[in-house]
């Protein structure tokens, strides 16, 4: 079973970053969408594997994008990596036929599980994301660059 799961952290206000005070969610850029807002704490296991990261502010729209990318190589069975944006960590995915091995370099082993059932994982998540900020941000719901998480 995967489990990909986020509860949001911020605003982490330093420096002005994740300050949604006055800003506009619907023309928000996909970069800074991507790297400035919604930092979350995530959850990510694959059956006992647990691969969530363990720091906060996570910019959950960033992993989103960066899940998005690994599927797409994982579909070509190309060997993929997800970096962080907060730090040099990463989540490796190696593709096995119809399955992937998956490992990380801030915890200790590795899984595998079918490529299949990363990517449902992956469709829920992003449901659940969209859904819940879409309805506490309505603006955000009209943001174009949100279309573009559709894999």
């Amino acid at each position: 079973m995967i489990k990909i799961e986020y509860r949001q952290t911020g605003p982490y206000v330093d420096q002005g970053q994740e300050n949604r005070e006055g800003v506009d969610l619907a023309v928000v850029s996909r970069v800074d969408l991507r790297w400035y807002y919604f930092l979350s704490d995530l959850t990510f296991t694959i059956d006992e594997a647990d691969l969530s990261p363990p720091w906060s502010w996570t910019p959950v729209f960033d992993f989103l994008w960066s899940m998005e990318g690994a599927l797409e190589h994982l579909e070509r069975s190309e060997h993929t990596t997800i970096g962080f944006t907060e730090n040099a960590e990463l989540i490796d995915f190696v593709p096995e036929g119809e399955k992937v091995r998956v490992s990380c370099t801030y915890a200790m082993g590795e899984t595998v599980c079918e490529r299949a059932d990363l990517k449902n994982a992956w469709f829920a998540f992003r449901e659940a994301v969209l859904t819940q900020l879409s309805v506490e941000h309505p603006r955000l719901a009209v943001n174009p660059v949100l279309a573009e998480l559709s894999l």
